[in-house]
Parts: C-alpha cells; sequence; structure tokens
C-alpha cells in the first residue's frame, strides 16, 4: 500500500496560530510532536517510510523535510496552488500511477488526531482488503454528541466477503447540519462522522475521477504528462476549488464505510481543542498557565506560553498568537476565516 498524506492546506480556522508561513499541520498543538509528525509516526511499522509520500504547496516542501527525516524529494508531490481535495488527490493518484501503475492507495489528511493506533492500522489493513474488491473506502466515526462542525455518512446495506470489519455500503453525504439536523443524525443510529480518510485502488479513484470530473482529469493528465512548471501552474490554478467529497464521492455508486474503531478528531476549529487541553473545575481550558477569576467555558491558547489572565467573561476563545491576538465567542469560530478576509496581510 502507498500512502498520501495531505499537508497543504493552510488551517485558517486555527488562526492566528496557524499562519500563511507554517499552518497548522506543522505545529505542536497539543504535545512535542507537530500533526503531520503524529500522522506520519502513526503509519509505522505498517507502512514502511518509501511507500510514504507528502502532497502540498512548493513553500511548504522545505517543513515537511525538516519534519520528517529521511524521505527524499520523490516522496513529495508538489501542488501548483491549493485547489482543494479534488485536485490534489487527482494529481497524487497521477503520480503513484506513473511510478508504480495500479497499488492500493490510502489518503490522509495531516492534520487530525487519532488516539489508538493499532486499531487505526488495523482498520487500514482492512480498507485494502476492500478496496481491492473495487471499492472506494472511507472511515465512519459513531457520533457521540449532535456536532455540527463535522461532515456526515449515511451507512446502507452490509457488504458481506470483503473484511472480517463490518462495512456498508455508502447511502448518502452529508454537508455540515444545523443543530437540529444534527440531533437527528444522532438519534437515527445510521449516520456517522466523516473522516475524510480514504482508500482505494489508484485506477478506481482515476476511472471515477474521469467518470465525474472529465475536466479536472484532462487537466491532470496534462499536467502529469507536461514538464513545463510555469503551464503545469496555469493550468493547476484554473481548476474548480472542489472536494473529493462533493466531486467524487457523493457521485460515485462504488463507496463503502468502515465504522473505525478507533477515537478521531479532525480539529476543524478552536472549539475541538477544549476536549484536548487541560481544564480547571470552571470549564475553562488552556495550553498554558491559566488565571481564571469569575470566569468559565473559555479557551487560553497562546504560541509563546504567555500567562492568560481572564476575569469576569464565559464562553470566549482566546488566541494570543506571535504578532496578534483574537478573542471571540465559542460559538463564532467557525467564522474566523471573516477576520481574514479584511485584516492586514502581513498577519496572515
Amino acid at each position: 500500500m502507498k500512502v498520501v498524506i495531505l499537508c497543504g492546506g493552510q488551517g485558517t480556522r486555527f488562526w492566528p496560530a496557524s499562519r500563511s508561513s507554517k499552518p497548522k499541520q506543522f505545529l505542536q498543538i497539543n504535545g512535542q510532536k507537530s500533526l503531520l509528525q503524529s500522522t506520519y509516526e502513526r503509519l509505522h511499522p505498517l507502512i514502511e517510510q518509501n511507500n510514504i509520500f507528502f502532497v502540498c504547496k512548493p513553500q511548504y516542501a522545505e517543513q515537511v523535510i525538516e519534519q520528517i527525516p529521511g524521505i527524499t524529494e520523490e516522496q513529495i508531490i508538489l501542488e501548483p496552488s491549493g485547489r482543494n481535495t479534488a485536485a490534489s488527490i487527482g494529481l497524487s493518484a497521477y503520480y503513484l500511477q506513473k511510478r508504480f501503475g495500479n497499488e492500493v492507495m490510502a489518503v490522509l489528511p495531516a492534520d487530525h488526531m487519532i488516539d489508538d493506533r493499532d486499531a487505526f492500522q488495523d482498520a487500514l489493513n482492512s480498507a485494502e482488503k476492500i478496496a481491492n474488491n473495487n471499492y472506494l473506502v472511507t472511515f465512519g466515526i459513531k457520533p457521540t454528541r449532535a456536532e455540527t462542525g463535522y461532515g456526515y455518512i449515511e451507512k446502507g446495506e452490509k457488504i458481506k466477503g470483503c473484511s472480517n470489519h463490518e462495512v456498508f455500503q455508502v447511502s448518502t453525504f452529508r454537508e455540515k447540519p444545523d443543530k437540529k439536523e444534527a440531533r437527528k443524525f444522532l438519534n437515527s443510529g445510521r449516520f456517522y462522522w466523516n473522516t475524510g480518510i480514504f482508500v482505494w485502488k489508484i485506477s478506481m479513484i482515476l476511472r471515477e475521477i474521469k467518470l465525474y470530473q472529465p475536466k479536472l482529469d484532462s487537466v491532470l493528465h496534462r499536467i502529469t504528462a507536461s514538464q513545463d512548471w510555469n503551464i503545469s501552474k496555469d493550468l493547476f490554478e484554473k481548476l474548480e476549488n472542489v472536494s473529493i467529497d462533493y466531486a467524487v464521492m457523493e457521485k460515485s455508486h462504488r463507496v463503502a464505510m468502515i465504522p473505525a474503531g478507533f477515537k478521531w478528531d479532525d480539529l476543524g476549529d478552536w472549539l475541538s481543542m477544549f476536549k484536548h487541553l487541560a481544564g480547571d473545575a470552571d470549564g475553562n481550558h488552556g495550553n498554558t498557565t491559566m488565571v481564571a477569576v469569575s470566569s468559565q467555558d473559555c479557551l487560553g491558547y497562546s504560541t509563546s506560553g504567555r500567562t492568560i489572565a481572564l476575569l469576569g467573561i464565559d464562553d470566549l476563545v482566546v488566541v494570543d498568537g506571535d504578532d496578534v491576538l483574537l478573542v471571540c465567542h465559542k460559538d463564532r469560530v467557525q467564522e474566523v476565516n471573516n477576520i481574514l478576509d479584511v485584516i492586514d496581510p502581513k498577519h496572515l
């Protein structure tokens, strides 16, 4: 199995800790290792180092090499610009096909947290077997709350004879719901959180891209054949900015889901950090010394380790960045991008 780690995103909802020069996958968000390093090490010893590849924009290649000692430049797949996961995954599939033929390929985001490495590797092994039966395989997480920050997968009929794990056809993919719809998903027992982790044969994903996104396939084919970086960049930037879920997975009739047995968090925004950082009796959590007086249910995060003091406030997120301070209500953390649209570019 070949594994591609997607590490080209900018993590804008983790601003101002995550910046364009060093996005969140390269940060030690919670612990001594970066999210990228944790994702990479989670694969060992199941996947050998030379079978792991990284897709990113050119400006991040040096950081990948610095954080993952021993990898070669051939293991870094450069995407000319950020055009979402359909383009980056398609480009990676063409790259691997050119080098290795029709192998099984796993795709992992670089910025997720997964607690149980053994369970994760067991699920990867099962997914490889299912992928060899010409399915596009994804992992679903049984929801524990009415979460509005995740996409959902609705399970269909059980697929038999492919694996020792339970495997289901995917009935529908659903976008991030509102609170009312999320409660319905939770209570139905049919819906799982969408992890964005995929396993498939290279030939299968390229076949489905060609079937459902012929323009994307044509451009990727031209980019793969081109030796001119400037031409490739120009072609890539004209691609539609679309996720692999929307471009292919929601349309394909060959999608299978494994209900995963590991704990997972996609760290989509600052609100997700509450459960990963130490807290006090009043529900205040932080990665640094927190002095909280008459304050409840706040999050404090400092990139420098500076003490954060709170007085008489509730339900706020306070992020002390290198050169900018973010203060917002915890119910609006997914709107951080609105600040990035208007702030001085030097703070991006």
